[in-house]
């Protein structure tokens, strides 16, 4: 999915034949060679990004009219950019951007507005950083920009499993910053379904992760991509950040996309469902987890994130359950017998708390076997 944008930008930066210095690596930055994509200076290969869009004579919307571009149209950048931006709306999206001369295929020469097109994200150009640069200056603003720089940057050159603990953490925390801006910037409920804005860019600015709509279509929010997070994990030393990764893939078992609903849990409903406690998921992530820690702690807290959740799901006063009661005893005790070290004992006393509840779960206000179509009423 994709994104927007809103503010100025001094566009004698965008022109520069001088590297923005956010874009420039340091010395000390030891840079993993077969990671790191390779930018050149080669002309740009651009596509249309909507239909209609106008090819103009010259920059500016005052510029006279060639011809109309339809979407997905190829064009290729010829070094020429305007010396001014423009702010134009585009799908929902403010974008305050420069005009840039192109050649179609057919060799027609004429002006684009840079907010209407795309680019190769695995490809990158010198050109194509540039529009990417600042893209992000004109939505997130000058801070998030540099931090979404060092994270790519990070990101790109991670050698050990340590690198990637520390990437993996900044990466959160960009996602909680962005996704927040993105809900004040883009009103989705305003938009056309049909006509969404193109947000790849920001994909593209934070590696690891992709945008999808939330909240019934209201909201765009970033999702983390683990089979991405295992390509780069496979690349560094250590196992640490493979286990992690493999945890979380068990965690996000149908597609390997982060999301709201984890593996232990059927979603039945844009905002619910039912826990999957019986079946033998909540067990099987736990024995992962703690096998985990016992080979290394580097990422205790989020490894004891998702033991929580689970202990939650079967905790929770709100949950109901998809299974009959005589499968979720079971596992409960599998799980007590199991005497897993990441289990503490408050944790342990939490489940035998909880677990003679479930031997009359009608008494206890517990809707059980829900998948029996009976409303959970039947055990």
């Amino acid at each position: 999915m994709k994104y927007n944008i809103l503010f100025l930008f001094i566009f004698l930066n965008f022109l520069s034949c001088k590297s923005d210095p956010a874009l420039e690596d340091t010395p000390s930055e030891k840079v993993n060679d077969n990671s790191v994509p390779e930018i050149t200076n080669q002309p740009t290969k651009l596509i249309v990004g909507l239909d209609y869009l106008r090819l103009r004579a010259a920059p500016g919307e005052k510029g006279k009219e060639i011809a109309m571009l339809k979407k997905g149209t190829v064009l290729f950048e010829t070094g020429e950019v305007s010396d001014f931006t423009s702010r134009i709306k585009l799908r929902g999206v403010w974008f305050e951007e420069p005009w840039v001369k192109v050649k179609t295929d057919q060799g027609i020469e004429g002006w684009v507005f840079t907010g209407a097109v795309t680019f190769d994200i695995d490809n990158p150009t010198e050109f194509s950083e540039k529009i990417l640069n600042t893209r992000l200056k004109s939505f997130f603003g000058n801070g998030i920009t540099k931090e979404l720089h060092s994270y790519r940057k990070g990101y790109h050159s991670a050698n050990t499993s340590e690198d990637f603990s520390i990437v993996y953490r900044k990466g959160e925390q960009l996602r909680d910053t962005m996704v927040t801006i993105l809900e004040k910037k883009i009103n989705v409920t305003a938009l056309d379904y049909e006509k969404l804005p193109d947000l790849f860019w920001v994909e593209q600015a934070l590696p690891g992760y992709e945008t999808a709509l939330a909240a019934e279509g209201t909201i765009y929010y970033l999702f983390k991509n683990f089979k991405t997070y295992l390509k780069l994990a496979n690349k560094t030393t250590g196992k640490e950040d493979d286990d992690f990764v493999q945890l979380n893939l068990k965690v996000n078992e149908s597609d390997s996309i982060e999301y709201f609903f984890p593996s232990w849990f059927l979603q039945t409903w844009d905002y619910g469902g039912h826990s999957l406690l019986g079946q033998g998921t909540h067990l099987n992530i736990l024995t992962e987890a703690d096998k985990n820690l016992k080979k290394s702690d580097l990422f205790l807290d989020e490894t004891i994130d998702i033991k929580n959740q689970i202990l939650n799901d079967i905790s929770e006063k709100h949950i109901t359950y998809w299974e009959p009661a005589d499968k979720i005893r079971k596992e409960l005790d599998n799980i007590l017998e199991a005497d897993l070290s990441i289990m503490t004992t408050e944790d342990k006393i939490q489940i035998e708390t909880r677990r003679p509840m479930f031997d009359n779960p009608k008494a206890n206000g517990i809707e059980v076997n829900h998948k029996s179509g009976m409303n959970g009423d039947s055990e």
